[in-house]
């Protein structure tokens, strides 16, 4: 982390030999077919890096633009972007007003920022899917993966209603990377929570790439990265001061949520305050309720930022989410008729962020970041009547990141960094038996005190070519991971009736030595986007992605009663080979994107039987295969009636054994229509509909296929005195049909999905 802070103040140094000239621009956008303005519209100069955002007037300045010919691009969510070329030869200059076109199909217009630097997504060759606020205020959902799960290539892993995972090309877990605002979410991954651990009316934009990408992010990334970024403040020539308050309803568990967010902001500084509650009973289904699966849980948010000299900014962070009494009806580590639920577990994050625009003619930004992120998990486990388990742990995350963009040219962008990250493990489990007027209390390490660290450097070299119509990435990274664990010898200890057991016998299989490892790794990937027209383009990517095993992998002791699931401190790590071919089509009347992919695993990590259906053992698979097909399109046929259809297809392969890969989800897809009045909102209509999966590993059930059908109605802002109103409202799973989630792990009798659900929002905004 001294190294971090050492280069940033070198760079800072040198920082005063920049002779250029700069100026101001700034402007207002509109909605061209209301004349309204608009907000949060994305302005991007490209070639010098700079970019900024429409304030709720918008309004945007551009505080420090080199002097000369530049174009910049106006960028919006359901509108065609704008390119506006500006000649910059004074020290203020401001643009006529720019209006963008409303448009009923995705044309590639968000701006994305998961692939390290700002672009629209037509400019990005990675397969990368976005969730917006919009989508979010326009459903309902428990979770992150409930609002992702909708997209192509994308399946929600359930352990409950509560606690869920997301399946990228049919990976999950583990091999997926998760990051809040740039800070990596590291906790245990046997049952889902990272994803749940996030305040939803707090997202701005959730950032999905689909496949192996550890030469950007290290270590994890081999099925993909979810990025997920809070809702930002902009900058006012004028002290501005805007809030927004969210409430909502369901009725599948009579769930209702509330959210205060407020901002204030100036010509150099900002703060946002955000706070949430929710609460839910048990959850109805077509079979009955699902016995243990209620939940509550708040959040409060925070950010500040200010501007101390021009070309420089300074932010600071801190998110606090807590839950308590959050039922757990499924996981796969429980006893079938066990009653699991977590008494209290939450996270808490504080970050902060040092960044300088403008250090010298082809450095466009150098910033710095450091994190802090504790989570903590406390569970209490009933597996029959007798018997009460309480495990417990605390995952500590800190890590720091050093980040340079530059532009060596007008057809040349590169980016090289660093960073580095710690996760510290503790924890322990009770297990307390009562026998007539018998107590046994046993204790127990599931996985010993331990720490992981990553330190790795990395770089990403974009060059365009034939008049930038092909655009060539080439990018690589190199880490060093070490693992240190203490001794664990299980049972730590046993009590009879009061009375500690001297000297308990330990048990081999389940206690680990002291220890200690060390690898090196690399990973690199190389990516070609080529414009076939001004509508239409090719993609091809290629990498060699890695991932060492977790600490549970290595370490973990999981006997609740059930199954027991044992780590390997021997495992190798992952090596993968991703290979991905794409071709786009960007019209505003039809909008294409398709996706091939294989994917190549040495040394894969499984739980693998030891006794069949009582004992497993974490081992590496030899070879194993994935492959298959993305599809979305959307086709304005009428007006703005659109129709849209998505499709995505994994078949996973355990080479060396010739069977299947488990938590593998079937062909599936969506069928909607939808349908944008100007003057009273949206209507869509959509069938999600999934095959049978009879391609199963070893130990799964079979699941049949199935189709839901689902109903959304939105309403345009009604203007109330110096506020706007908007409604939402909906019913998921019309025909209440009783299905089962391939990916779930429910237990005990109820184990089919939610049943039929009205709920309705109100969004206020002032």
């Amino acid at each position: 982390m001294k190294t971090l802070v050492a280069a940033f103040a070198a760079l800072l140094f040198f920082s005063g030999f920049s002779y250029a000239q700069y100026g101001k621009l700034s402007g207002i956008v509109a909605d061209k077919s209301s004349g309204e303005p608009l907000a949060n519209v994305n302005i991007l100069i490209p070639e010098v890096g700079i970019f900024g955002t429409s304030n709720s007037a918008g309004e945007f300045t551009l505080p420090k633009v080199p002097f000369g010919v530049h174009t910049v691009t106006f960028s919006h969510v359901g509108f065609l972007s704008e390119k506006v070329p500006v000649s910059l030869n004074s020290t203020h200059s401001v643009l006529p007003s720019v209006a963008l076109t409303p448009t009923s199909v995705a044309i590639g217009e968000i701006t994305v920022s998961s692939t390290m630097y700002k672009k629209v997504i037509r400019d990005v060759s990675l397969p990368v899917e976005v969730v917006t606020q919009e989508n979010i205020l326009k459903q309902t959902g428990t979770s992150v993966s409930d609002f992702i799960s909708a997209e192509s290539g994308l399946a929600s892993v359930k352990d409950g209603i509560w606690a869920t995972d997301i399946s990228i090309r049919g990976l999950s877990r583990q091999n997926v990377v998760t990051l809040i605002d740039g800070s990596r979410i590291e906790t245990a991954s046997s049952l889902a929570a990272g994803l749940s651990l996030i305040d939803l009316n707090d997202i701005d934009k959730i950032e999905i790439i689909k496949g192996g990408v550890s030469s950007i992010y290290g270590t994890g990334a081999t099925g993909g990265v979810v990025s997920i970024s809070t809702r930002p403040v902009v900058y006012s020539d004028k002290i501005s001061f805007t809030g927004s308050l969210t409430s909502g309803y369901n009725t599948v568990n009579k769930g209702s949520f509330g959210n205060l967010s407020l901002s204030l902001s100036g010509s150099s500084w900002f703060s946002r305050f955000s706070g949430s509650m929710r609460y839910a009973q048990n959850t109805n289904t077509p079979a009955g309720f699902l016995p243990n699966s209620q939940f509550k849980d708040n959040n409060i948010s925070t950010l500040i930022g200010f501007r101390p000299v021009i070309d420089h900014e300074l932010k600071f962070r801190y998110q606090k989410f807590s839950g308590s009494d959050i039922g757990l009806p499924g996981g796969k580590t429980f006893p079938n008729t066990a009653l699991a639920k977590y008494t209290d577990i939450s996270r808490e994050l504080f970050s902060g962020e040092y960044a300088v625009s403008n250090l010298s003619g082809s450095l466009n930004q150098t910033s710095v970041k450091y994190f802090v992120q504790k989570i903590v998990r406390n569970v209490e486990l009933r597996p029959n009547a007798t018997t009460t388990s309480t495990p417990s742990a605390e995952h500590f995350t800190v890590g720091g990141t050093l980040q340079s963009n530059w532009s060596l040219s007008s057809f040349n962008h590169l980016i090289a960094g660093a960073d580095v990250w710690q996760r510290t493990y503790s924890g322990t489990r009770e297990t307390k038996m009562v026998t007539g007027t018998s107590i046994r209390i046993t204790g127990d390490l599931p996985v010993p005190h331990s720490s992981y660290q990553s330190a790795g450097f990395f770089a990403q070299d974009e060059h365009k070519f034939l008049d930038n119509r092909l655009s060539l990435s080439l990018g690589g990274r190199i880490d060093r991971i070490f693992v240190k664990n203490d001794a664990a010898n299980n049972p730590a200890y046993i009590i009879n009736n009061g009375n500690p057991v001297p000297n308990p016998p330990v048990n081999p299989m389940s206690s680990f030595p002291a220890g200690e490892s060390d690898e090196v790794s690399w990973s690199t990937n190389l990516s070609l986007l080529y414009n076939i027209s001004a509508e239409s383009d090719v993609t091809l990517n290629f990498a060699r992605s890695f991932r060492a095993p977790v600490l549970e992998e290595r370490f973990q002791y999981i006997n609740l009663g059930g199954d027991i699931f044992l780590g390997n401190p021997d495992l190798e790590s992952e090596k993968g080979y991703f290979f991905d071919l794409g071709y786009r089509l960007w019209n505003q009347k039809i909008s294409l994107r398709t996706n091939l992919f294989l994917n190549l695993f040495n040394d894969l990590v499984v739980d693998a039987p030891v006794v069949v259906d009582s004992l497993y053992r974490k081992t590496n698979i030899g070879e194993a295969r994935m492959y298959g097909f993305d599809i979305q399109a959307e086709y304005n046929f009428y007006n703005d009636i659109v129709f849209y259809t998505t499709a995505s297809y994994v078949r996973g392969e355990d080479i060396s054994a010739s069977s299947d890969l488990p938590l593998v989800p079937p062909l599936n897809g969506r069928v909607g229509i939808r349908y944008k009045h100007l003057s009273f909102g949206y209507v869509d209509v959509a069938a999600h509909l999934f095959s049978r999966q009879n391609k199963i590993a070893k130990g799964e059930r079979e699941t049949p296929g199935y189709a839901t059908l689902n109903f959304y109605l939105s309403s345009v802002p009604v203007y109330l005195y110096y506020m706007n109103l908007r409604f939402f409202a909906g019913i998921e799973n019309i025909l209440d049909k009783e299905y089962r989630n391939h990916l779930s792990t429910n237990r005990g009798t109820v184990l089919v999905e939610p049943g039929r659900n009205l709920f309705f929002k109100i969004n206020l905004t002032f």
